[in-house]
């Protein structure tokens, strides 16, 4: 037996379904994935293509007009899959416009073994010869909280200042909090342009746009959130190029969520190498973290989560142990509760004091998250104030490429 081919299916009613996927089990060479009996749209179909990375689609040819449609749009996807036609209609004028569109292979209900398996060594000889990149989402990492207040976006900050420390290399720190965003408050920016504009102007965006967009923090740039515009409203195709664009123009992005699960926002946690859920050891966020991991169950995204559990004391009531078997993930770092370090570091324009016990662990947090060993404990930078690290530059003057 060879690979078991991961395997997307779209389209056709629930009894094809179900005969799909009894030859997939009889013969163990399709793992489904996903099962979609509605024809997807041009968005939903490259989130597909992202979240589950197919070795091949079986896609339903009763309806040539919607088989079409998803064909073009695979076709144009950078690492396209294999296509497997199947349904009903076996007329030789099916069969030519489906050799029209590309497609090599047809299976005809009702999905003898023989055939099935026949197909699958195709697939499996012509993935040798053009592999399809099954590879996750790139170096773009969420941090969203169970509940406000937990102390996300200064996390999300202080990693980031932690990282451009480390030689993370390219770095954006964006705040896709649309209302409540507060990292323009913490780096003390005052920006001519927001993430909403930048959202807003995604279908046109090029580098001469996007040096007008963002703002200059010392080492990195960030597209911070301005006033509440709640006449504005951003569609998750506006995030998703936006997101695109910056994937290739940054090596890393950092995404400040709200955590109100917005459809933007799940479009971004779509695209996220790590989706870093922010707790308290408390007994409300800790229920609301469970809510939010149950939902990442739903969407097959909870391979993808880990837990920052911030301001964590030896004296809390449940161990680092049972928060993790009560939430069924890992606890990736534990942050000390230091609110007078953090509130000093805010009033005095500064990054969380590095000789500290939570500057360390931000510090060691960020290496493991780019999995890099450029910074160790015994090398801890001086102080330096926030106007030094997060000092606002002309973005036409600090924006570098290699």
């Amino acid at each position: 037996m060879g690979t078991v081919l991961r395997t997307v299916v779209i389209g056709g009613d629930d009894e094809l379904h179900r005969r799909l996927e009894t030859v997939f089990l009889e013969t163990g060479r399709f793992g489904l994935v996903r099962s979609l009996a509605a024809y997807p749209d041009v968005h939903e179909l490259e989130r597909l293509l992202r979240v589950h990375a197919p070795h091949v689609v079986f896609l339903c040819s009763d309806d040539l007009a919607a088989f079409a449609a998803v064909k073009r749009t695979l076709d144009e996807a950078e690492s396209a899959p294999p296509v497997v036609a199947f349904g009903r209609d076996a007329d030789p004028r099916v069969l030519m416009e489906l050799m029209k569109l590309g497609v090599c292979q047809f299976l005809p209900a009702p999905f003898r073994t023989g055939d099935v398996l026949e197909i699958a060594a195709r697939i499996e000889s012509y993935l040798e010869e053009h592999p399809v990149d099954t590879a996750p989402a790139g170096r773009l990492f969420s941090f969203l909280p169970a509940k406000p207040g937990v102390g996300a976006s200064t996390l999300a900050v202080n990693l980031a200042a932690a990282m451009a420390e480390a030689d993370a290399g390219d770095l954006l720190l964006a705040d896709f909090d649309f209302n409540s965003g507060l990292i323009a408050f913490i780096l003390k920016l005052n920006p001519s342009a927001t993430i909403i504009d930048a959202a807003l102007r995604s279908g046109d965006l090029d580098e001469d746009s996007w040096s007008q967009l963002v703002t200059r923090a010392g080492g990195f740039d960030v597209l911070p959130c301005g006033r509440p515009e709640p006449g504005v409203r951003v569609e998750p195709l506006q995030v998703h190029r936006l997101v695109s664009f910056a994937g290739r123009l940054y090596d890393v992005v950092l995404a400040d969520l709200s955590g109100n699960m917005e459809k933007y926002s799940i479009e971004v946690m779509t695209e996220s190498k790590r989706i870093f859920l922010v707790t308290t050891p408390e007994i409300p966020p800790l229920h609301l973290a469970r809510n939010r991991i149950e939902f990442f169950r739903s969407v097959d995204l909870t391979g993808r989560v880990s837990v920052l559990l911030n301001r964590w004391t030896k004296r809390s009531p449940l161990t680092k142990r049972q928060i993790e078997e009560f939430l069924e993930v890992p606890v990736f770092e534990t942050f000390a509760n230091d609110y007078e370090g953090v509130h000093a570091a805010l009033a005095e324009s500064r990054p969380i004091s590095p000789r500290s016990e939570l500057g360390r662990q931000i510090r060691r947090a960020a290496c493991r998250i780019l999995d890099s060993d450029a910074c160790r404990e015994d090398e801890t930078p001086g102080e330096r104030r926030f106007m030094d690290c997060f000092s606002i530059l002309s973005r036409k003057y600090s924006f570098s490429r290699r």
